[in-house]
Formats: structure tokens, C-alpha cells, sequence
């Protein structure tokens, strides 16, 4: 009897509580991690992360660790440099975990929630938390599992872990207890996003985990890695850390669907299969590098990528800020991502030093605020580009040790002689090929620069875009590899492109190039190191390698439908290929004059039908705005809007904006 009045008293409390008010503060923690709308990093444009996964590396340091952190502090720090989205990191290297946890240890020294607390107050200041948990540098788990063989290095003297100290992602439980992690920040905070971070594993391990997997992937027993096929080794690596993504991500999107994730080890600069990025939310530029953000934007097919732009190596005091090139990855499609490490953060308080302060103050927060101004004409946008270079993953199979560096170097000059000349390319992954909403119609040429491995169904699509009026560029011995870089007796477009494969030649130090390009124009001096030998079928050779009473097609091109394939046989000189690529792709969308050091980078807002113009370099110039390209007539917005003029002039072929003044960060909105 008692009970029941115990249990009946407890309800009618609850009942009173809730029409108080009361029970929506009790289970406010609740309501919100539900019902809460993420700002991901898509969203932000002036993102920072406090990297502290570099201090207080010794285990004795440990209590000292986050003693004296102030989510508040933390969060007005931010604030005042303008930041709009910012990491906070859950699981650092440490392997200690900054909130409430029944999987992990929390860091000794910490005080409370510090995870809960410090999203909560980021979020009064309307500043988005993305939760951050490491993969492979889990130092903490590395010590306690030290002489299993999953576990490849050691800490030194001092118990200290580096980058040395690698973790097997197949290690038994492992991937289980990353998830074990994920799955409770993202149940119990609000979190805006979620990253992972060191997205890397074990060559050669023979541990528990990689016999199982290795069984469940080939069918057979792992006993010995074979060295006489290391391709095996390098295989099974990308399939260990494909198995990561794939997992972490469906766990993710089951959990809360609309939070955005991404990994940092998923670009150019890693090992990992490029293709993953499909898989997240946002691409991912390590650096400040606006030809590595176009790369990685085109081949992960996502409109924004967080593009690293402070500090490649945390230095004291900083590097000075570069204004230029940070607005044009802004331009191209970028989120300011900023960080610094161990060299300016205090161990205790998590706050920068009085160096790294000022570097704040005079630079990084007023080019924040600048951001902030500008964002409804950064929102939503895409380069204006008219050449697209294609690219297939596949075609690193066919280097050693799947080493993707040699194609890198051969697509490089080539989309960074169109940023200097004001003209982006665009970058389209070999998967997007027969995707309707691409429109490739508006990219000529399409090159392939070494381009391999592509799919039937793929070499079909690129057919049929030359034969719906395209134009596409094959250079060097691109579209001779199988999708596993296995070499092929012929060109995968042989026929079409109306020339045969010979051999792959050296080129004489003597030889000289002659014949003409399309429409006349000139052909650059340049020295070749080698060329494809071919024999041609059909078509028109323009260009010719000499040498004594020996001459090779240098440029060949070929008719198919209403289009056109030309097949360049070397891709050493960058000014030749950009030479031929003007000559087949005609006038840019603008044109800078004087050029050179001045530089612009146009964009696109389909939703709002119109253009901005971002007006890179500071001074007096003129932009040429090509009308097949930007069809725009008139001027309807500017910033800043003082400070600078502008006179809009028609012309025979377009636009013509010129600009005098100084103003800096200028841009215009066209119709």
C-alpha cells in the first residue's frame, strides 16, 4: 500500500513539474540532442580547431591536462575571432576522453562534462560544434596493448607516443571501441558534425583481426605476406581502411542522419582510396592549396571542401596570413578551416599564448569578420569553369605501390596554368561520366592526362559526349591501363582517336616540333623528355616531333559525331598542353587585363541566377566577361561599397568591369 502511494505521489509530481515547466529543463538534455538541427561544416565558412593532440604527450603530465580549461573562455575566444564553426574534440591522441563515457577514461585532471559544457556554450554564441574522435593515434590504447602483435612501434623512454606508434585497424575489438566512442557523442550532445582523424593502418600485419578479415575478404587464410606480390599488401590496406569508412559511416547516418561527417585522411596528400570521399558529407583539403581544393572538390563531387589554410607546420611565432590566396580557395568553393598545435596552446587552459593572441587580434579575426560580410555571395556558389580534366582512381594501380604521385604531377600544371590565366578547371571524377545532372556539354575539351582504368560503361559515356559535339583531349599514354593497371596492347578509344599505340620513346634533345594548331595559334618552345610513339589511321596530325629524317604525330585529331578527340603524345610540357587546350577550348569566360599578377576568379549562384565576381588582386584592371560563357548585363551588388569604383561597358563579345581603387577584398554581384 505504501508503494503505491510512494509511485502515485512520484507521478503527480512529475505532472505538476511538467505544467510548471519544470520537466521540459529536466529532460532538456534529452529533447535537445534530438530534436536539434546540425549546422555542419557545408555551412560554415570561418571554421578554427585548438589542435591540443600534441601536449602533454608524457603519461606523468596527464593531471594536468585540461585542469583549468573554461568551456566559456574557450567559446569567447572564438567569438571574438569571428569563428562560426570550431572542432572539439571527444577522443584525442590521448586516447582520454573530454565526456561522459562508459566505454572510454576520462582525462584525470578534467573537471566535470567538459565535452557537454564547452557545445553549450559555443551553441549560445551560434557557433556549431563538430565532435572529434581520433583513429589511429589512440596513445593511450597503444600503451596498454604494448607487445601485441597489432600494436607496430613503441613509445620511447618517457612513455611518450608519436607517429611511430601505429595501431593495426583490424586489431580485435579495435574498430568496435572507435564506434563505441562515436556512438556516444552522437547520442548524448548536439553535435554539428562528426570527423574522424588519422585514418591509417598496419603494412604487413599478421594480427587476429587482419587473419579474420583477410578470410572474409579473399576466401582464404593469411599465413605469410608474399612479397613477390605486394600488390596483395597495398590491396588489402585500402580494404582495411575502406572497411573503416563504410562502417563508421552507415553507424553515423543510422544514429542521426542529418549530421555531416567527413575524415581527414581522405585527399590527395594520403594513401586511402580517393573514391571514399562519395561517402561523406564535405571534402577535405589538408592545406591552403586552391589547385589540391579544386581536386579534391571535383573528385568527392560536393560543393564545399574545409580547406586547412594556417600553419602546414605549426610554427612560433605563426606564418604571416596569406590574404590572396585564402580568398581565392574561398572563391573555389572552401571553408576556412585554421588551427595551430602544441607550440601555442597551454596544457591546462587550452588557450593560446600571448603569440598566437595577437596573430588572432590583428589577423585571423579580421579577415573572419570580412568573411562573415561576404557569405551570402559565398553561399550556394561554383567556379565558372569551361575545360574539365577527368579523373579515375583507377589509374594509380598501375604505378608502384599504387602511388598516385606521378598522375598528380601530371594534372598540377595544368589546372595551375588555368588559375593563373583566371580559369578554373573543373575537375570530374571518371564515376560522374553518364551522370545527367553534370552537363559535360559545357566542358570543351574534357582532358584525360594520363587518365586510365576506366569501366566500359565510362569509356562509352566519354564516346558519347564527343559524339554529341564534345571535345576531349587524350594525352600522354592515358586510356592504356585496365581498371586493376594492368597495361593494354592498344588505347582504350583507339579506333576514335584514329591513331594506334607503338611504344612509349624517349624523346632526342634536338628534336623540334612542327605544324600548326587549331586556329593558328602559336606553338610554345618546349623540350620533351619522352613521347607515345603512334601510327595513325585516320585523321589530321597538326603537330609533328622531329628529328633528322624521323617524324612522330605529335598532335593528332580525329572527327567522331558532331565532335572531335585530339590525342596529345607527351605531357612533359605544361605550356605545350596549355597551349593545346586554349586552341581546342577557345575564348575563357573572362579575360584579366594587364595580366599576370592580377587575378579574378568568377563564380556562379544558380539558385539566385546570378554571378559574383571576386576580384582577387587589389588596383586598377579590367575583366573581360566572355557573353557565351556569362551572359550577365548589369552590375546589382557590391562589396565593399566604398572605397573603390567600378564602370560596367558592354561590348562586342560580352562585358567589359573596370576597377580602380584599393580597396581590399572587393567582389561584384552580376545579373
Amino acid at each position: 500500500m505504501k508503494t503505491n502511494l510512494i509511485r502515485a505521489w512520484l507521478c503527480w509530481a512529475v505532472l505538476l513539474a511538467a505544467s510548471a515547466g519544470f520537466a521540459d529543463e529536466w529532460f532538456a538534455p534529452f529533447k535537445r540532442v534530438s530534436d536539434y538541427k546540425p549546422k555542419g561544416p557545408t555551412h560554415c565558412f570561418r571554421q578554427f580547431n585548438i589542435d591540443w593532440s600534441w601536449i602533454s604527450l608524457r603519461p606523468d603530465q596527464l593531471p594536468e591536462f585540461l585542469s583549468e580549461a573554461d568551456p566559456v573562455a574557450l567559446a569567447e575566444f572564438c567569438r571574438r575571432t569571428h569563428v562560426d564553426g570550431t572542432v572539439v574534440m571527444a577522443v584525442p591522441h590521448h586516447g582520454y576522453c573530454t565526456h561522459e563515457t562508459r566505454v572510454g577514461t576520462k582525462f584525470p585532471g578534467m573537471k566535470g562534462d567538459w565535452f557537454g559544457r564547452t557545445i553549450e556554450e559555443l551553441h549560445k554564441r551560434k557557433i556549431a560544434a563538430f565532435g572529434y574522435v581520433t583513429l589511429n593515434w589512440n596513445w593511450k590504447f597503444i600503451r596498454e596493448n604494448l607487445g601485441r602483435d597489432f600494436i607496430h612501434g613503441k613509445p620511447d623512454a618517457d612513455g611518450v607516443c608519436t607517429s611511430k606508434c601505429t595501431i593495426c585497424l583490424n586489431a580485435p575489438g579495435y574498430l568496435e571501441l572507435v564506434e563505441a566512442y562515436t556512438s556516444e557523442v552522437l547520442e548524448n550532445y548536439p553535435v554539428d558534425g562528426m570527423r574522424w582523424d588519422i585514418l591509417k593502418t598496419a603494412e604487413g600485419c599478421l594480427c587476429d583481426g587482419c587473419k579474420k578479415f583477410y578470410r572474409e575478404t579473399y576466401g582464404e587464410e593469411l599465413t605469410s605476406w608474399d612479397r613477390t606480390e605486394p600488390e596483395r599488401v597495398y590491396d588489402f590496406y585500402l580494404a582495411t581502411t575502406s572497411r573503416i569508412v563504410t562502417r563508421l559511416r552507415a553507424l553515423c547516418k543510422r544514429i542521426k542522419p542529418s549530421v555531416e561527417i567527413w575524415q581527414n585522411s581522405i585527399q590527395s596528400y594520403h594513401p586511402n582510396h580517393l573514391d571514399l570521399s562519395r561517402q561523406m558529407d564535405i571534402a577535405y583539403n589538408e592545406y591552403g592549396d586552391p589547385f589540391r581544393l579544386l581536386f579534391i572538390r571535383g573528385v568527392a563531387d560536393k560543393l564545399a571542401a574545409i580547406n586547412g589554410l594556417m600553419n602546414k607546420a605549426p610554427t612560433e611565432p605563426p606564418v604571416p596570413l596569406d590574404r590572396r590566396e585564402w580568398r581565392t580557395c574561398l572563391a573555389l568553393g572552401g571553408r576556412c578551416y585554421s588551427y595551430y598545435g602544441h607550440k601555442q596552446t597551454s596544457q591546462k587552459t587550452l588557450l593560446p599564448g600571448e603569440t598566437m593572441l595577437a596573430w588572432h587580434r590583428e589577423q585571423l579575426a579580421p579577415f573572419y569578420k570580412m568573411v562573415s560580410q561576404i557569405e551570402p555571395w559565398l553561399q550556394d556558389t561554383v567556379p565558372v569553369s569551361h575545360v574539365g580534366i577527368v579523373f579515375s582512381e583507377a589509374t594509380r594501380f598501375r604505378f608502384p605501390k599504387y602511388d598516385r604521385t606521378p598522375y598528380i604531377n601530371a594534372m598540377e600544371p595544368i589546372a595551375i596554368a588555368g588559375l593563373q590565366r583566371n580559369a578554373p578547371v573543373e575537375f570530374v571524377n571518371a564515376l560522374d561520366l553518364d551522370t545527367p545532372q553534370k552537363q559535360l556539354s559545357r566542358l570543351k575539351p574534357l582532358i584525360l592526362p594520363l587518365t586510365s582504368g576506366l569501366l566500359p560503361s565510362e569509356i562509352a559515356s566519354l564516346r558519347k559526349y564527343v559524339e554529341q559535339g564534345g571535345c576531349l583531349l587524350v594525352a600522354g599514354d592515358a586510356l592504356r591501363h585496365d581498371p586493376r593497371g594492368k597495361e593494354m596492347n592498344d588505347f582504350a578509344l583507339a579506333p576514335e582517336m584514329g591513331v594506334s599505340f607503338r611504344q612509349i620513346a624517349t624523346a632526342p634533345t634536338d628534336a623540334t616540333t612542327t605544324g600548326r594548331l587549331p586556329g593558328d595559334s602559336p606553338i610554345p618552345a618546349c623540350k620533351l623528355r619522352s613521347f607515345v610513339a603512334v601510327e595513325p589511321q585516320r585523321g589530321d596530325t597538326l603537330l609533328s616531333l622531329k628529328h633528322k629524317e624521323k617524324s612522330w604525330p605529335l598532335l593528332h585529331v580525329s572527327r567522331l559525331g558532331s565532335g572531335r578527340i585530339a590525342y596529345l603524345a607527351s605531357v612533359d610540357s605544361a605550356e605545350l598542353v596549355q597551349a593545346v587546350m586554349d586552341a581546342l577550348a577557345g575564348p575563357p569566360p573572362i579575360a584579366v587585363t594587364p595580366g599576370g599578377s592580377h587575378q579574378a576568379v568568377l563564380t556562379s549562384q544558380p539558385a539566385k541566377r546570378q554571378w559574383v565576381l571576386h576580384l582577387i588582386s587589389d588596383g586598377d584592371y579590367s575583366v573581360e566577361l566572355n557573353r557565351r560563357h556569362v551572359p550577365a548585363t548589369r552590375i546589382v551588388g557590391r562589396y565593399p561599397k566604398e572605397g573603390w569604383q567600378c564602370q560596367a561597358t558592354q561590348t562586342a563579345t560580352g562585358l567589359r568591369l573596370t576597377v580602380s581603387g584599393f580597396a581590399r577584398d572587393r567582389l561584384l554581384v552580376l545579373k
